[in-house]
């Protein structure tokens, strides 16, 4: 016997609200993707200084004090319970720095409004790259003040900073050039923890569009370990 108009709404009805309730049932039962925990011991040798090579757990970035464009001091306490992306250049750069510019700015537009988001980008020379100079180069490059630091001072203080914090030089540098401190083109994702947990092709625009998407995964996580902590009693 077939059905009446009115049962074959009720079993719609009932078969959306079994389909809705088994989406959500998968949805709570997998896991938001996680990046991996990156530690000294799990990075290419020629980035990582002698003394940090068998260093596999706990690591995070060190304290800094190093100068922005606008002659801004800025030191770990700015970038407390922020997510970084973090680079080495120099505005002389004829190469590679460009592309990464045109691809940290697509990161700062993506996340422009984002307080829990900031881009640092540190000098290779910083002799040369003095904050006026640095000002200069950030207003060519459209570069937002609030969302993104262009870095300088100490050189030792970034050599070291390069080898032992952040890994994104190949060799450590006798001077300040091209020639002889060596950045890579990497874009370094560290957490609101200030632990490493990845690295990117800057000068490649599908290589930014994953880390855009996985800060996204941090910023989850961020907000999850937050409603953790504000849990405790």
């Amino acid at each position: 016997m077939g059905l009446k108009k009115g049962e074959y709404w009720k079993v719609g009805i009932l078969l959306v609200v079994f389909t809705a309730g088994v989406a959500w049932a998968i949805q709570i039962q997998t896991p938001d993707p996680r990046l991996p925990i990156l530690n000294p011991s799990d990075l290419n040798p020629a980035v990582v200084a002698d003394s940090m090579e068998g260093i596999g757990m706990n690591h995070v970035v060190a304290p800094f004090s190093l100068l922005d464009q606008v002659g801004q001091t800025r030191t770990e306490a700015d970038v407390e319970g922020k997510i970084r992306v973090v680079n080495y250049f120099f505005t002389t750069c004829p190469s590679i720095c460009k592309d990464m510019a045109a691809q940290m700015r697509r990161v700062q537009s993506a996340y422009l409004e984002n307080e829990a988001i900031q881009l640092m980008s540190h000098s290779a020379m910083p002799d040369y790259d003095k904050p006026e100079i640095l000002a200069d180069y950030a207003a060519a490059n459209s570069v937002n003040p609030n969302r993104w630091w262009l870095l300088t001072g100490d050189p030792k203080e970034l050599n070291r900073l390069a080898r032992t914090s952040y890994f994104a030089v190949l060799e450590e540098g006798q001077g300040w050039d091209e020639h002889s401190f060596i950045h890579t083109e990497n874009l370094v994702l560290i957490d609101h923890k200030g632990r490493l947990r990845g690295y990117y092709d800057g000068t490649s625009a599908d290589e930014t569009d994953l880390l855009i998407e996985h800060i996204t995964w941090l910023l989850k996580e961020r907000a999850s370990d937050y409603r953790k902590s504000d849990s405790k009693p």
